[in-house]
């Protein structure tokens, strides 16, 4: 049986993370509160910061995906106390309890927040644009740079937006929007981005777990198809039963309109390109994403429905 740590377990990918190991390992869920939504067969250790905890000998693997996320009142201290040092401080522990593997969840936004014709890979020079982005970034490089010669088998996954009913943030407004809309300007969006569906991440995070023999690489992680904006409305409407008219307005205007409302961060987001090359990740593990994402784009609305009756 791995014994497994798991930082922000109480958090939106955490949560399906330990329900899943929990079922054949033992898990230690680090928390800031205790969470009723994990296994009662789950440790969880409560504490306001995950790097003060202390690590037990005999931990086999941890999974880091506590942090700040990007949040515009959080300054560029915070995100370098909490990502970077944080996460260090918590390196530094697992060095000391001889821990196996050290798993660090990091961002697509380290490779950059949009792509021109060539999808995103592991060796394209890195370009964050924002805080949070950059200080993703700055803990991967100083998680390298302490683990160079170690013992410890370091592995970081950057995953592209991580949807599911329940996801918070973007996708969740998104969600909202397609329940509460008819109209949505997207007739004329013909972008191609890269998605994740929760099951898939925690799928390949469970492979990088479990590999028997060092890893110390960097993945990119996506699903298997690249969709368009229009694609991702069309699947979620689809599952929530909802016939949604998506009107044909010209992305040139939506962009002039982005830039004169000081909103283009989000229009790039909506419309814009954002491809991921996962072949390096999927050879390397034998490893293929279990879930078709326009199949699971319609599972997402098909939960959401049911879940806001």
């Amino acid at each position: 049986m791995t014994k497994i740590l798991v930082t922000g377990a109480s958090g939106f990918v955490g949560r399906y993370l330990v329900n899943d190991l929990s079922k054949t390992d033992e898990v230690i869920a680090c928390v800031r509160e205790k969470s009723n939504l994990l296994p009662s067969s789950v440790q969880q250790i409560v504490g306001n910061n995950f790097f003060d905890i202390a690590l037990s000998k005999d931990t086999d693997v941890i999974v880091h995906l506590a942090g700040i996320a990007h949040n515009k009142n959080n300054s560029v201290d915070e995100f370098k106390k909490i990502n970077v040092d944080g996460t260090l401080e918590l390196a530094r522990k697992a060095l000391e309890a001889n821990i196996k593997r050290f798993i660090f969840i990091s961002s697509i936004g380290v490779n950059g927040n949009s792509t021109h014709g060539k999808a995103f890979t592991e060796q394209d020079t890195p370009n964050p644009t924002n805080d949070y982005t950059k200080s993703k970034y700055e803990a991967e490089k100083a998680l390298a740079k302490l683990f160079e010669n170690t013992n410890i088998d370091l592995v970081i996954i950057r995953p592209p937006l991580i949807y599911a009913h329940d996801a918070p943030g973007n996708f969740s407004k998104l969600l909202m929007l397609i329940k509460l809309g008819q109209f949505l300007p997207f007739g004329c969006t013909h972008n191609q981005r890269s998605f994740i569906a929760i099951e898939n991440l925690v799928s390949f995070i469970t492979a990088c777990i479990y590999h028997d023999t060092k890893i110390n690489e960097t993945f990119l992680i996506a699903d298997d198809e690249v969709i368009s904006t229009k694609q991702l409305i069309q699947c979620v409407s689809s599952g929530m039963g909802k016939s949604m008219i998506l009107l044909p307005v010209p992305t040139k205007l939506l962009s002039t309109l982005a830039d004169v409302t000081g909103k283009v961060s989000i229009f790039e987001q909506l419309y814009g390109n954002l491809e991921i090359d996962n072949r390096k990740a999927k050879k390397f593990f034998n490893w293929h994403p279990p879930k078709n994402s326009l199949n699971a784009l319609k599972e997402v609305g098909n939960l959401y429905r049911n879940n806001k009756k």
